[in-house]
């Protein structure tokens, strides 16, 4: 060390040189001549079976669903009997009212079927609930209307 502080700095300079210069880069070895996996810009590979990031994956809706809602009504002679049927992940789906003791369809979404005028379907949307409700309303009800009725939804298999 004492050697170099009695050598002037223009000749450790030029040491400085002289030692960096020898230095010498060699490229680096292939691990192997065939294109990885990794390698996207080798014509070889198909670009198109390489797998492609999808940031929205598409999924598939849920199934309607029946919620609980009083389904044993009474109605009044006379009056409008409302009977209740909440559905909810109704999407493209639909409802449909069917009296049971006749396997009768008596509506289909908002269109009635029967050619009894005082049956209409009401449909309330529940936002908060992701839900609808589909009553079906017979106008001045009778005793013939008694019975069992059914609210259905076009899913495969029907769920009612």
């Amino acid at each position: 060390m004492k050697m170099l502080a009695s050598l002037p700095i223009s000749l450790l300079l030029l040491l400085m040189l002289l030692n960096t210069s020898m230095v010498e880069a060699k490229p680096k070895a292939k691990g192997s001549p065939d294109p990885g996996p990794w390698d996207w810009q080798n014509e070889q590979n198909d670009p198109s079976s390489y797998a492609v990031f999808n940031p929205y994956p598409v999924s598939k809706p849920e199934q309607p669903e029946f919620m609980k809602i009083n389904r044993n009504i009474s109605a009044v002679v006379g009056e409008t009997a409302f009977l209740p049927c909440r559905v909810k992940n109704l999407d493209e789906y639909t409802v449909s009212w069917i009296r049971a003791d006749d396997v009768t369809v008596l509506s289909v979404g908002h269109l009635a079927f029967s050619s009894d005028t005082r049956i209409s379907v009401v449909q309330v949307s529940r936002p908060r609930l992701s839900a609808s409700d589909w009553n079906l309303s017979i106008e001045n009800a009778s005793l013939v209307d008694d019975g069992m009725y059914e609210c259905q939804v076009n899913t495969n298999p029907k769920i009612n």
